[in-house]
């Protein structure tokens, strides 16, 4: 790997970017005691959805969230490329939510070259030609390989294909977690989010790679709200700022106050800036999101409106009306997590035929999981996202 600053030493950070990391860790840790058990799991499940809609959105891809969840009720509905590549890269984080990574850090290279290969697995053979812009030569992209050739993206050169492998070594020395003290795991997470993408060791796929290397590296760093918000929907909401901060710090050393490595120090200091304050955006977000009394606030419009028969979605469609008893137990679920049909039924002190209609009715609504013979379970049914989580999808 080229001469370069590893990633900006505490003591070369202002008091106000030390105050940042420390909030957002803060942040993160006050996040991710707070949210109960029961809403954890399907909001995690949302929020991949919500991470791969913005990954790729970034990379141009023009599927609407609209789109992405009715592909989801409806498995046999006729999906085009820019679905089934959403799709493809949801499937890799779901993967890596369950920790399937063989036990490697993220900044491993073998964990890149897997990412990048799950993400690849199961394209159609036209994606994986891919053309150079400027020789217009088509090279063949093989799921999880190496580059084997040069590329210019953009303005920037990568590095020459040959120094890849050594590059990649040099990357997981620099950013292996057992070499990055507690308090400086954010700024390495800035630094090496940026540093892979200037390497750029594939033929393509790079963006979705880093930014789900860099979910990974967040997640085995300790912070454990990680899955209840997102770095990827900050960099999407904003791609021009996302951009703007990754070409500042490809920037080359800018004279003799500029750090002693070939890239410049104040580029990467205003990239880890930005990263910080994108992290931090996100927290406040989700946090506001997640508040206990603003989330039961918005249950009940949910409830009013299923219950009034007054909910229409897309093309006009009425929804059916529900039990007034579906949103005590919607909140018994969220309180208390799974329930067995019998403590349920007590919880809210109904008949048995009562207890049936209202199950009935929230598994249909795709408002709770009722396995037979096992406890209901919550869920969020994409009619409920729209209130519940306002603004989630919004660029």
């Amino acid at each position: 790997m080229i001469n370069v600053t590893r990633y900006i030493d505490l003591d070369k950070i202002s008091s106000e970017l030390d105050a940042k990391v420390v909030s957002m860790m803060q942040m993160d840790a006050s996040l991710n005691s707070s949210i109960p058990r029961s809403l954890r799991e399907p909001i995690e499940e949302l929020l991949r959805n919500v991470n791969a809609y913005y990954s790729c959105k970034i990379e141009g891809n023009s599927t609407e969230p609209a789109e992405l969840i009715r592909a989801q009720e409806m498995p046999d509905i006729v999906e085009d490329e820019d679905l089934r590549e959403v799709k493809r890269l949801l499937e890799v984080e779901a993967r890596l939510s369950q920790g399937d990574m063989s036990g490697r850090e993220a900044s491993h290279p073998e964990t890149l070259k897997q990412l990048h290969h799950d993400f690849y697995s199961g394209a159609p053979e036209e994606l994986l030609k891919i053309k150079d812009e400027k020789s217009g030569k088509e090279y063949d992209l093989v799921p999880g390989q190496l580059r084997q050739n040069d590329v210019t993206v953009g303005q920037h050169l990568a590095p020459p294909y040959e120094e890849v492998p050594s590059m990649l070594n040099r990357f997981h020395e620099y950013y292996r977690l057992d070499k990055v003290r507690a308090s400086q795991a954010m700024l390495s997470a800035a630094a090496s989010h940026h540093r892979l993408l200037y390497i750029h060791p594939f033929l393509d796929g790079n963006g979705r790679v880093a930014r789900l290397f860099t979910d990974l590296y967040l997640r085995q760093a300790g912070l454990g709200g990680i899955g209840l918000w997102s770095m990827s929907r900050g960099f999407g909401r904003d791609t021009e700022a996302y951009y703007k901060a990754l070409a500042q710090a490809d920037m080359p050393r800018q004279g003799s106050s500029d750090g002693r490595g070939a890239l410049s120090d104040r580029g990467l200091m205003a990239f880890t800036e930005y990263f910080i304050d994108t992290a931090i955006d996100q927290l406040k977000y989700f946090s506001s999101l997640l508040d206990p009394q603003a989330l039961d606030q918005r249950i009940d419009v949910f409830f009013d409106l299923r219950c009034k028969q007054e909910m229409i979605i897309e093309r006009g469609v009425r929804l059916p009306k529900l039990h007034p008893g579906t949103r005590l137990l919607y909140k018994e679920l969220i309180r208390g997590g799974e329930l067995t049909r019998s403590d349920a039924k007590a919880r809210l002190g109904v008949e048995e035929r009562t207890m049936h209609t209202i199950v009935k009715q929230m598994k249909e609504a795709a408002l709770i999981q009722a396995p037979p013979r096992k406890p209901l379970k919550l869920d969020l049914s994409p009619s409920s996202i729209e209130i519940l989580f306002p603004r989630l999808w919004v660029v």
